[in-house]
């Protein structure tokens, strides 16, 4: 019986560090409980977050394929403009090339007809002055032709006035109608 006590101090003993243990253990149950409480709230947070992310990912992506369509239509649209911006640059280039070379061709005969012109030309002012020249000596020959025409005139005026003046005086004894014959023919 002795022994007893002794037993029941380490059954006391066993007790206490059991008990001891059992409190270090139910605290750190509800330490971990309280933690997984806090990590079950992370993960529904973070399954709806991730929820959230997932629309938000399906939307955007949905604004992608519609951005990657738009921008496929722009880019057919700008490369159907370009193919026509080519083609009507090529067409005007080639109608620009084509008036280049006419016109050459129209200055080159130009050219031509102005040397052909400038030829005629000298001729011309050659003609002008041979006309010129034979102009002022064509009026020296009438000058002189004139004047030799004005002093015969003075001569035959002289002339015809000294035969009137003869005939006047003859004329009285001849009748009036003879001296009108004779006037007549002197007149001719």
């Amino acid at each position: 019986m002795k022994s007893p006590p002794l037993l029941v101090a380490a059954l006391v003993a066993c007790i206490i560090v059991l008990g001891f243990n059992y409190w270090i253990a139910s605290s750190r149950s509800v330490d971990l409980q309280g933690r997984i409480i806090d990590l079950e709230g992370k993960v529904r947070r973070a399954a709806a977050e991730r929820g959230a992310v997932e629309l938000k990912k399906n939307e955007f992506q949905g604004e992608l394929e519609k951005q990657r369509q738009q921008i496929n239509k722009i880019q057919s649209l700008h490369s159907f403009q370009m193919e026509n911006t080519n083609r009507v640059h090529q067409e005007e280039k080639a109608v620009l090339m084509s008036n280049i070379t006419v016109n050459e061709r129209l200055i080159q005969s130009l050219r031509e007809n102005l040397k052909e012109l400038q030829i005629e030309y000298g001729k011309l002012q050659l003609d002008v002055y041979w006309f010129q020249k034979n102009q002022t000596n064509l009026q020296r020959k009438f000058s002189y032709d004139l004047s030799q025409c004005i002093n015969q005139m003075k001569e035959l005026k002289e002339q015809c006035e000294e035969r009137i003046d003869e005939l006047a005086k003859k004329g009285s004894d001849v009748p009036q109608i003879k001296e009108n014959n004779d006037f007549s023919e002197d007149s001719k």
